[in-house]
């Protein structure tokens, strides 16, 4: 396995190449040769099977000398591919990088060659999970890859979620106490009360809600649910404040988030001023904060969202649509779309968030989503005031290191 990191971007690649590969050569010389010298000799129909049998031990013996897995990663994606020899069993994904909560490794129901193997997962912030690896055999390699993709998006580990060396999952585990519940009144207290002890562990982690382990308050209702909220939001609107931005804790990186009216800053070199802004202060855990900047230049005025994620700021260049557009893409009062297609793409929507926006001295009470893709990075933001109608902008991921001071 090989690492790397250019343009921060991180590359981890590995071949699929090892000690089997040689069997399978063999065997596909045995299994091919002995099938030509047959059809020289005559062999008729019944040599059908056999051959399609000997063209798909050749395609697996070309895999495992030719194939590698490449996975990369950057602020906007997560993407594995395979190849060059397309393989069914083994799909690429590609899954957004700012919906990532967490990466961990589970128990597959597939055994090899009476060998357990692992799955490599992801968990969205949607509480969506996806299968990154499938039945893989190499357990503590697929710990690494998670390892090193937590360290570069910042996440941090949650214990719970992964194997335990040696430990059962909840179905295994119930399925052994089951093999041995006719011997269990012949078996010491002891090693009853260890089994009834396993069990309830393995029931607590199986039944663990989402998120544990990560610091989120259980006891209250899920973040961005309507029901958790600030103390402050039943407070009419002229009493609120917006929360203190918080200081810049990455010295490379300009913190444009924190820019105020008339401050100056360059995108790609281009000098700009900061105009109209708008802070969002947001009841969620994950993303407490965002900011709506107005950058205006030579070339006309730009629009930056900025987004507290994670305890990192993430910017997107985003474009509002207009209403015949939103109308389009199924927004229509109170209601929003659960899903929409822009052009070959589709989209689902994360998470409520709710909060109040601050512009200027007017707080007003918001609600909105975020749509993702797995197909691309563009993102939608629907935002809907309390008293007013859908705002809808498409955005375009930034790099944070494009901005400087002027």
């Amino acid at each position: 396995m090989t690492v790397s990191q250019d343009s921060g971007i991180l590359t981890i690649r590995y071949d699929w190449s090892d000690a089997s590969r040689w069997f399978f050569l063999l065997f596909s010389l045995f299994w091919n040769g002995t099938l030509l010298v047959l059809l020289f000799t005559g062999a008729g129909f019944f040599l059908l099977f056999h051959l399609l049998a000997g063209v798909f031990i050749a395609w697996l013996t070309a895999t495992r000398f030719l194939n590698h897995t490449e996975i990369t990663v950057d602020r906007s994606h997560l993407t594995i591919s395979h190849g060059p020899v397309p393989w069914p069993f083994s799909k690429d994904r590609s899954v957004p990088a700012q919906a990532i909560r967490q990466l961990y490794v589970s128990r597959s129901a597939t055994r090899i060659n009476e060998q357990d193997t692992y799955h490599l997962n992801v968990k969205l912030d949607t509480g969506a999970e996806v299968k990154l690896l499938k039945s893989d055999p190499d357990k503590q390699k697929l710990l690494n890859l998670e390892r090193t993709i937590e360290v570069y998006l910042d996440i941090t580990n949650d214990d719970a979620l992964d194997l335990q060396p040696g430990g059962m999952s909840l179905p295994e585990l119930m399925a052994k106490t089951e093999q041995l519940e006719h011997i269990r009144k012949w078996l010491p207290k002891s090693i009853t009360a260890r089994m009834d002890e396993a069990i309830a562990q393995a029931q607590a982690a199986h039944n663990r809600p989402p998120g544990a382990g990560q610091g989120r308050d259980l006891a209250s209702p899920a973040a961005g649910s309507p029901g958790r909220d600030r103390a402050d939001v039943g407070l009419p609107p002229a009493a609120l404040r917006p929360r203190p931005l918080p200081e810049p804790v990455r010295d490379n990186v300009f913190p444009l988030y924190r820019t105020a009216t008339g401050e100056g800053v360059t995108l790609d070199g281009t000098t700009y001023r900061t105009g109209r802004t708008a802070q969002l202060d947001l009841t969620d855990d994950d993303i407490p904060q965002a900011r709506q900047i107005e950058l205006t230049g030579p070339d006309g005025p730009r629009y930056v969202y900025a987004q507290q994620e994670s305890g990192r700021w993430r910017y997107w260049e985003e474009r509002r649509l207009d209403d015949g557009e939103v109308v389009a893409l199924g927004f229509r009062d109170e209601t929003h779309p659960r899903r929409f297609d822009n052009g070959d793409e589709r989209y689902y929507p994360r998470d409520l968030q709710s909060g109040h926006r601050f512009a200027g001295k007017n707080a007003r009470a918001i609600t909105q989503y975020i749509y993702f893709s797995t197909a691309t990075a563009t993102l939608f933001r629907a935002l809907r005031p309390a008293d007013g109608g859908w705002e809808v902008y498409v955005m375009e991921v930034v790099d944070a290191g494009r901005f400087a001071a002027a």
